[in-house]
């Protein structure tokens, strides 16, 4: 079993209210009929795995980290009491910031040391309920707006999003992503024909971009902290007859997995502990 350096990703199913809106989203099944959400279990996951891999980056994702502020401080002080004891962990949210109060905002911002950024989802059609922009300014963590193109017509009004959010202090990129699902090692890297690439290529007049390949996702620079990224629906391979693990998967109900959904299986901690690094 292979692994990153400093280890794989660790990537935390947190609170969940998300009510399965998203077409896109690869994650349905584990947050289907309200599945039991074992926060107990869930340190305990991340406690085991900061032993064996003390400097990887956490995710915190969804469903939607934000449906419970008080059990996502919970795992943000146990992510801040790790590194207080010599980890070294980068920390991103991935949300959709729902309907914050200020007091939800004051209480993110107090995490500043803990939260490396947050990665908030803003799409050309509204699937969630969403706060107010004003919001986001409000934050003093940086911020990454993720957006999925669902559709190739989409992508025809990336540069809408840009112009809402382009002047924010604190939003210091865009990642503009494809639709995954069906996405696999066969036609990842099938760039020719990916009609959303091409009409953002035009719509961002960058006809040849800077694009950065690895075994699971590429990403394309089309301007200055905008980027077009598209990625398989699993982050486990097998190369020259040995498993590679991109992302280990923390599962609502505290279980460790080496991949996403039906992909995954329960993960060997001796095995992964004991791989090679590369």
């Amino acid at each position: 079993m292979f692994k990153p350096y400093n280890g794989a990703t660790v990537t935390v199913f947190a609170p969940y209210d998300c009510k399965n809106n998203c077409p896109f989203c690869i994650n349905k099944k584990e947050y289907k009929d309200n599945p039991i959400f074992d926060i107990d279990k869930l340190k305990q996951s991340m406690v085991k795995l900061d032993g064996i891999t003390p400097k990887c980056d956490f995710v915190f994702t969804g469903g939607e980290p934000l449906a419970d502020i008080d059990k996502l401080s919970d795992l943000l002080d146990l992510i801040r009491y790790m590194n207080s004891k010599g980890s070294s962990h980068k920390l991103f949210i991935n949300t959709t910031l729902p309907n914050p109060t200020i007091d939800i905002i004051d209480r993110l911002n107090s995490y500043a040391d803990v939260i490396t950024g947050f990665n908030i989802s803003r799409h050309i059609r509204k699937y969630v309920d969403e706060c107010d922009d004003s919001f986001l300014n409000k934050l003093t963590i940086p911020i990454r707006i993720n957006c999925v193109l669902y559709k190739p017509s989409e992508a025809e009004l990336a540069l809408n999003l840009i112009n809402r959010f382009g002047s924010f202090k604190n939003i210091n990129g865009f990642q503009f992503r494809d639709n995954y699902i069906g996405v696999d090692e066969t036609n990842l890297y099938n760039m020719e024909d990916n009609e959303v690439f091409s009409i953002l290529k035009k719509v961002f007049n960058c006809p040849d971009p800077i694009i950065n390949k690895n075994r699971f996702r590429w990403n394309a620079k089309l301007g200055d902290n905008i980027f077009f990224h598209r990625t398989q629906c699993f982050s486990k391979l097998n190369i020259n007859g040995e498993d590679f693990i991109g992302d280990v998967i923390i599962n609502p109900r505290g279980e460790i997995f080496d991949d996403w959904n039906e992909h995954g299986s329960l993960l060997n901690l001796e095995e992964y502990e004991k791989a090679k690094e590369i």
